[in-house]
């Protein structure tokens, strides 16, 4: 099993009464600028605060708009200000350096962090029981504190991971000219229709085939018409079995 690492960063206190930061949310769209510059930092995270899509690429405009849900020309007017305000820097291959990145890390393992849930679970626990034989109610908050815990940490996980997919979404479109669906788009679809399809199945079967259609590798365009051509085919094997 891969160990993987998990990152996050140490923001002080008067992290927004920074003197470049308030001058930033002053400026017309300036609230959306910081939060765009603390987004770049969180994925500069694993690479010490250089961020590049890769070795050979670097990130555009368009494509730091799409992992970072902001409006692009409010991308490019951001990294004009964050480079006025020397905040961050773009090298002349692209590359984008957030030095303050390298004080503000904090990362730890996957099994650190499992250890780490592990024994606050426990302590959460024995708390809990030793509160039971006292105060009922406090048991009870003690307890929702460790749920609420382990909920944001399944939801950092389905973060990352809904990112990861509108990633590779996003480049699988610039390079072929069609956006795969989500499980949750087909899953809608299929329920207007009442078509019986299990969603799964089909992203599984089209995904494996890289979205293209029957033995002609030919790209797929319409993914709704290949649902309906499927509840034909349904329905042709369904009564060829009566």
């Amino acid at each position: 099993m891969t160990n993987g690492k998990f990152y996050w960063l140490k923001l002080k206190k008067d992290f927004f009464k920074r003197h470049d930061i308030r001058i930033i949310e002053s400026m017309p769209q300036g609230h959306v600028s910081v939060l765009f510059y603390l987004k770049l930092m969180l994925e500069s995270v694993d690479h010490e605060g250089e961020l590049r899509f890769s070795d050979k690429v670097p990130y555009s405009a368009e494509m730091l708009a799409t992992i970072t849900e902001t409006d692009v020309e409010v991308v490019k007017e951001s990294l004009e200000r964050l480079q006025t305000f020397g905040m961050i820097e773009i090298t002349q291959d692209g590359t984008i350096i957030i030095d303050k990145v390298k004080t503000m890390i904090g990362s730890a393992s996957d099994t650190d962090e499992a250890r780490r849930s592990k024994r606050y679970r426990e302590r959460k626990k024995a708390e809990c029981d030793e509160s039971s034989r006292t105060n009922v109610t406090n048991r009870h908050g003690k307890c929702d504190e460790s749920s609420r815990e382990i909920e944001i940490e399944n939801r950092v996980r389905v973060r990352d991971r809904d990112r990861d997919r509108d990633r590779d979404r996003y480049f699988f479109s610039k390079n072929n000219g069609f956006v795969p669906p989500t499980i949750e788009e087909i899953c809608s679809y299929c329920e207007s229709r009442h078509n019986g399809i299990n969603p799964q199945n089909f992203y599984d079967y089209y995904s494996a085939k890289n979205w293209t259609l029957g033995n002609s590798n030919k790209q797929m365009s319409d993914w709704k018409a290949a649902i309906r051509a499927w509840e034909t085919n349904q329905k042709r094997y369904t009564e060829d079995d009566i």
